[in-house]
């Protein structure tokens, strides 16, 4: 499920809102003010804290566990 970045057209307050599915219409309550004049904002990704992702880990043997199996 995507987290959207929501910026409020009252309160003009950012925020965060998990969609449940791709075919939900409505547009979010503001979690600030409770309006739901929301206007989706691009948002960036980020990953990593700039230091080396640990070593992943080991394989328990169950398909798709370790997310290296296909």
């Amino acid at each position: 499920m995507p987290i959207y970045e929501y910026t409020c057209g009252k309160c003009r307050k950012t925020s965060e809102h998990l969609v449940r599915s791709s075919s939900e219409s409505r547009l979010p309550k503001c979690s600030h003010c409770g309006s739901r004049r929301m206007k989706k904002e691009l948002s960036v990704f980020a990953a990593g804290g700039g230091e080396p992702d640990p070593a992943p880990p080991s394989c328990s043997g169950n398909l798709g566990n370790c997310g290296r199996c296909g």
